[in-house]
Order: C-alpha cells, then sequence, then structure tokens
C-alpha cells in the first residue's frame, strides 16, 4: 500500500510541494515583517498622544492658575490703583486665552496620533491574520510533504490563497 501511495506522489509533486510552503513562507515573513512595524507605530503613536494630552493638562493647569488669580484680583475691586488693576487684568486675561488656544491646537494633535494608532493598531491585526492563515497553510503543506497525503496539500493551499489574500488587501490599506 505504501508503495503505491509513493507511486502516484512523485518528485514532481513533492517539488511542487516544496516551492508551494516557500511562497507561503515568503508571504507569511514579510506578512510578520509588517504586523511587527504597524504594532511599532502603533505604540509609538499612543505615546505620542500620551504626551500631548500630558501637555495639554499642563497647559489646562497653567490656565486654571491665572483664571484663579483673575478671580482674585477681580474681588479687589476697591484697589486704589485701577490702571494697574486694569493691567494686570488685561494681562492674565490675555495668558488665559493663549492656554485656551494652545490647548485646542494641542487636543487635535493628540487626537490626531490617536487616529494614527488606531490605524496602524488596525493593519497590526490585518496582517497578523495574514500570518496566522499563512502558518497553519505552510504546516498542512508540510504534513502533506511527511505523509505523501495530497489533500493535506489542496487543504493547506486553500488556506494559503486565503492568508495571501489577506496580505495583499492589508498591503492595499497601507
Amino acid at each position: 500500500m505504501e508503495e503505491k501511495q509513493e507511486e502516484g506522489f512523485s518528485k514532481r509533486t513533492t517539488q511542487l510541494i516544496a516551492l508551494t510552503a516557500l511562497f507561503l513562507a515568503i508571504c507569511a515573513t514579510f506578512s510578520s515583517l509588517k504586523a511587527g512595524a504597524f504594532a511599532s507605530k502603533g505604540i509609538l503613536a499612543q505615546n505620542q498622544a500620551s504626551d500631548g494630552w500630558a501637555h495639554y493638562q499642563a497647559k489646562s493647569l497653567k490656565q486654571n492658575t491665572y483664571q484663579v488669580q483673575l478671580d482674585e484680583l477681580e474681588l479687589r475691586t476697591e484697589t486704589a490703583d485701577t490702571e494697574k488693576f486694569a493691567t494686570l487684568k488685561k494681562k492674565y486675561q490675555e495668558r488665559i486665552d493663549r492656554y485656551e488656544a494652545e490647548q485646542k491646537e494641542i487636543s487635535a494633535e493628540a487626537k490626531e496620533k490617536e487616529a494614527q494608532r488606531d490605524h496602524f493598531l488596525e493593519l497590526n491585526r490585518s496582517f497578523a491574520g495574514a500570518v496566522t492563515l499563512l502558518q497553519i497553510a505552510i504546516l498542512l503543506v508540510s504534513l502533506a510533504a511527511l505523509v505523501k497525503q495530497r489533500p493535506f496539500w489542496y487543504i493547506g493551499m486553500v488556506i494559503g490563497v486565503f492568508g495571501v489574500y489577506q496580505f495583499i488587501t492589508s498591503l492595499m490599506m497601507v
């Protein structure tokens, strides 16, 4: 029975299985590299967004400090020097307005970084899914060569097609 099985499983079939495994391995390698790269970019974007929100919080604290000083100054309206009062009030209000404008800009930048993070992590998931399918396909194709059973090769190729398709669609999302 083994001789009959080996007869139906020619050297040419073994070579085709090896080429299939090679092609799938190449796709899996590139997909794995892309998944890792986008994971790193996602982490970097998250760190930049966190830094932006910390900067936003610092500006908010400064703005609140000037707002408290302005409120305190307005409570002391009995100050004899009204010119000094007006100058201080204007100075505090300008700083409050400046910090408010800076906060809007910082907030927009942080939200942009969060959007980048989400995009990079989605790409990471997509490439990682392709790697998983390709590794399963490689396993089945290799098993076909070991046990000399074509059905494992066919199933491996079908799963490999899905893995390659996901790899290509992931590349198009970049």
